[in-house]
């Protein structure tokens, strides 16, 4: 399948939709020029090979494609993994898919979460600080990883990021970079990640802005990328 052929069934997907550039934008971050560049056939506009995965994957998803399928035919994909089948349970007829036991720990479970939220707002908790100032919380944290500590944000990225570049064992630059090539590229490259999205009027949607550990830094088994993206 060409890059022609790929952009062609994201057109036509759109089109069938009713949906026009503006509204996947605005549903997926992804400015138009980008998404207009994938219906087109003309990758080289992006500004790396990551970007084309990266937003060809999340494209075809919102449109309810077979993303996997669009994206094993564009640069430096890697060949999805062989699945093998689920095993066929069966539960015996007369056996009640409720059982008493799971009711009862269902509801101790409950239980100790009002407990927990009641002596959590009683000891003072909540949005605010106690001196009337309201702390913004992130929105979003990978499972893969923990959130850790990171400096607020220096700079305003440029509108076209620098080249993404993800050399083996090192921490890439992922400042200026957009959220979901950053995801794409820390996955392509085995490393744990973690998403904070915050409000910012200084940087577009969907753009990072800071990063922990900085660029360059030597990675093991137990590094975490803790990165700030706009919302």
């Amino acid at each position: 399948m060409t890059n022609s052929e790929i952009g062609n069934a994201l057109a036509e997907a759109r089109k069938a939709r009713g949906l026009s550039l503006r509204d996947v934008e605005r549903d997926t971050r992804i400015s138009t020029r980008y998404l207009q560049a994938l219906e087109e056939g003309r990758l080289e506009i992006l500004p790396a090979p990551v970007y084309a995965r990266a937003f060809t994957r999340t494209y075809a998803q919102y449109l309810g494609l077979d993303a996997a399928k669009l994206v094993q035919h564009l640069p430096g994909a890697k060949p999805e993994p062989a699945l093998p089948p689920l095993p066929d349970f069966q539960r015996d007829v007369g056996q009640p898919l409720l059982q008493p036991s799971w009711l009862i720990g269902g509801a101790v479970v409950v239980v100790l979460l009002a407990a927990g939220l009641f002596m959590y707002w009683n000891q003072g908790g909540g949005d605010d600080d106690g001196d009337g100032t309201q702390v913004v919380a992130p929105t979003q944290v990978s499972e893969n990883g923990s959130q850790g500590d990171i400096p607020p944000p220096t700079a305003t990225p440029a509108d076209e990021p620098a080249e993404l570049v993800v050399e083996p064992g090192v921490v890439p630059d992922l400042t200026s970079q957009h959220i979901i090539a950053a995801i794409t590229a820390l996955t392509d490259a085995d490393m744990q990640y973690v998403v904070i999205e915050v409000e910012s009027e200084d940087v577009s949607e969907g753009i990072i802005f800071n990063q922990s550990p900085p660029p360059g830094t030597p990675t093991d088994d137990e590094t975490v990328v803790t990165i700030l993206a706009a919302r």
